[in-house]
């Protein structure tokens, strides 16, 4: 054997102490922390157990953890590319609303559902699978494909909140969130902003402003804060962020002159039941069903004909309830109060002030 061969299996070795292996895993940051695949790793298309090892830590400690290198910038910028062509025509429908009011410039926007748009590397990623398995079992059921789209001029930030505002059960993971963001973000263009290790830090009763959504209370925000304070971290093209759907984050104004576009990919595990659906083609069915491993289509309403998902209303509920869910109509969101009332207040009225964000505290000096 050469020696250059026996160096190379030397430093390729498992290393150990105390019996655990010590990985050799390219990450950087602590809030959050980013692992990046290898090159070997994105090509293969298979996940390297030290890898896996490193992301489910981190999930578990923070709620939050990005994986780089995870989707070909060529397949990135092209739905990019599409989806800002789809933007224009979108803020002209009627159903339209902008998240949260709109100063923030941000809506909520379903990407292409055409055949030839439905990439696998998007929407069941074998490393984004990979980590859903571990941390929800079997077969990991897809329930929703959107996107969340910052556009140029906004000037309003969100409230800081959590996606879920109902009672969970409490276990480490029932349902996540894969964010994979169309191009280099940050605090420039309006990059999430997150709380990590909020997932699992208080109860869901204990941290809720009010009962209707799941905005933060202030004093939590505050105490929250001096633990671990809000980042917005930047996010490589194509890389897939992980987040439990509990864990504290913000939507953020977008300062540049251009569109910043996060996919948005729900799974839940089985087990939960969750009630949500999402929309795919029936034309597609068998091959994704064949192709699209690892994952269950039980949450996927299968739809005749073509879909142009610009006239697909937002529908949205990660409870365990059918009937609490938020359906996007011409007249504003539906919520189960305005379906009793008919009154679609949610979403409406109610302003984002500083009682809703973190807000750094001046130490006094004597």
């Amino acid at each position: 054997m050469a020696p250059s061969a026996i160096i190379d299996s030397v430093e390729s070795a498992p290393k150990y102490v105390d019996g655990a292996v010590i990985t050799n895993v390219d990450k950087h940051g602590d809030n959050p922390v980013v692992i990046r695949l290898s090159d070997e790793e994105l090509h293969s298309g298979k996940t390297k157990p030290e890898t896996i090892q490193e992301l489910l830590k981190y999930y578990h400690r923070d709620g939050f953890v990005v994986l780089e290198n995870a989707i070909p910038e060529a397949l990135v910028d092209r739905l990019y590319n599409r989806m800002i062509q789809d933007n224009v025509e979108y803020l002209k429908k009627k159903h339209m609303h902008w998240n949260q009011g709109a100063d923030t410039g941000n809506v909520s926007q379903i990407p292409p559902l055409e055949p030839d748009w439905l990439d696998r590397d998007f929407y069941a990623n074998p490393h984004m699978i990979r980590l859903c398995e571990n941390l929800l079992g079997p077969k990991p059921e897809l329930r929703f494909i959107n996107s969340n789209v910052s556009c140029p001029g906004g000037t309003a930030r969100q409230a800081v909140h959590s996606d879920v505002h109902h009672a969970w059960p409490e276990i480490p993971a029932w349902g996540l969130v894969m964010n994979i963001y169309l191009q280099d973000s940050g605090p420039e263009n309006g990059v999430t902003e997150v709380w990590c290790g909020t997932h699992t830090a208080y109860r869901q009763k204990e941290q809720q402003a009010t009962v209707d959504r799941g905005w933060i209370k202030k004093e939590y925000l505050q105490k929250q804060a001096k633990v671990k304070p809000p980042v917005q971290p930047k996010v490589r093209k194509g890389a897939i962020c992980f987040r439990d759907l509990r864990l504290w984050h913000a939507g953020m104004p977008n300062k540049s002159d251009k569109h910043r576009i996060m996919l948005a990919i729900d799974y839940f595990a089985q087990w939960y039941q969750c009630p949500m659906t999402t929309k795919l083609p029936l034309s597609m069915k068998e091959k994704i069903e064949r192709e699209w491993e690892g994952i269950s289509t039980a949450g996927v309403e299968w739809i005749d004909g073509e879909i142009n998902s610009l006239d697909v209303p937002f529908y949205l509920n990660m409870t365990q309830d059918p009937e609490l869910y938020l359906l996007q109509t011409e007249r504003g969101f539906q919520d189960h109060k305005g379906r009793q009332t008919g009154q679609y207040k949610f979403d409406t009225g109610t302003k984002v002030t500083d009682q809703n964000y973190w807000t750094p505290e001046v130490e006094q000096t004597a």
